[in-house]
């Protein structure tokens, strides 16, 4: 018996052996591993992809997060319209403008009210009389206007009033300013007359002089020699040459035919006229290199400090930061962004 189960035992060994060196065994057990990392690995996938799905519904059925609160700062919102909105646009070729469907801000005059004088459509100096806009087709912003009829004020309170002194007070006029809507459709055909340094009328914030006696269009050497007052007081008012001879590179405008004075705010033109550079370059200084946290600083020729920076149009609406219980302006560039002015 004990023969026998030895043989029992070897002979059940040996057949466990052939078992697993069997071929056809080992082929069905690779087979079932091969399934079943298959399956993990699926599983796996399955589980990440509706992770990242979930995330996805999450973003789009939530608005963007709104910046955290701080008691310092507040958000002020803009759309892509603003941009074309304020008084630091560049207008020419590449950046056109168009003259506003609602003139609501604008206003139609044929005779300028200066200031102290109301109740006159013409201020008498001595016994001269000195008109400041006499034309019905001239239509400027509200601010312009109140801006340039206080330079003429006092330009007429520094200057002779003589009307025989070709750099009387008495012989100056405005050719061009802004344009109403009356005149709206000869906008066009003025730049084809006067060329393309015209452009910058349609906002309202343009002003072009001449003299009467005899009728010139004032050119920047004549405003340098005859009414040089003007020409180094323009920016305490808020006014720049736009286009002066130095920065005829800078513009497809000719700036020989005629100067014109835009209306730009004091602040701004305090900077571009004491550190003498172009309106161009003036915006490109604040759209490279002023943010919120490194704004330009501007000690106005009003008395007061500013800080400028540039915010970047990102989507409708922009937000915009500004500091808390403080005075600022948000102007559009006409490109692709705002400049913000705010006082300290």
């Amino acid at each position: 018996m004990a023969k026998k189960d030895s043989r029992t035992k070897a002979f059940a060994t040996t057949a466990a052996k052939k078992g697993r060196n069997n071929p056809k065994n080992n082929k069905k057990l690779r087979h079932n591993i091969v399934i079943f990392i298959f399956v993990v690995v699926a599983l796996i996938l399955v589980v990440f992809a509706s992770l990242i799905i979930a995330q996805i519904i999450g973003k789009s059925s939530n608005p963007s997060p709104s910046p955290a609160p701080n008691d310092d700062v507040e958000y002020i919102l803009r759309d892509a319209g603003n941009i074309k909105m304020g008084n630091l646009l560049l207008i020419n070729d590449e950046f056109k403008y168009t003259l506003p469907q609602d003139l609501d801000s604008m206003i139609n005059i044929k005779y300028q009210y200066l200031p102290n004088d109301a109740d006159k459509q013409i201020i008498k100096i001595g016994n001269t009389y000195t008109y400041a806009l006499t034309y019905d087709s001239i239509c400027l912003t509200r601010e312009t206007l109140d801006m340039f009829s206080q330079m003429i004020f006092d330009y007429c309170n520094n200057t002779d009033s003589n009307s025989t002194n070709k750099n009387s007070a008495s012989n100056l006029e405005v050719a061009w300013g802004g344009y109403s809507e009356s005149t709206r459709n000869e906008y066009d055909e003025d730049i084809t007359k006067y060329g393309k340094d015209y452009y910058d009328h349609a906002l309202g914030t343009t002003v072009t002089l001449k003299v009467n006696t005899p009728s010139t269009v004032i050119t920047e050497s004549i405003l340098k020699e005859q009414f040089s007052w003007i020409y180094e007081n323009a920016y305490k008012y808020g006014f720049i040459v736009r286009v002066p001879e130095k920065c005829k590179d800078h513009t497809s405008f000719d700036s020989s035919k005629r100067v014109h004075l835009r209306y730009v705010g004091i602040e701004h033109a305090t900077y571009i006229a004491q550190n003498e550079i172009c309106f161009e370059e003036y915006l490109e200084l604040i759209r490279t290199k002023h943010t919120f946290e490194n704004p330009l600083v501007i000690n106005s020729a009003n008395g007061k400090t500013y800080n400028v920076y540039y915010v970047e149009y990102s989507g409708n609406p922009t937000s915009i930061k500004v500091p808390q219980n403080t005075n600022y302006e948000i102007s559009g560039d006409n490109m692709n962004g705002f400049i913000v002015t705010v006082e300290k």
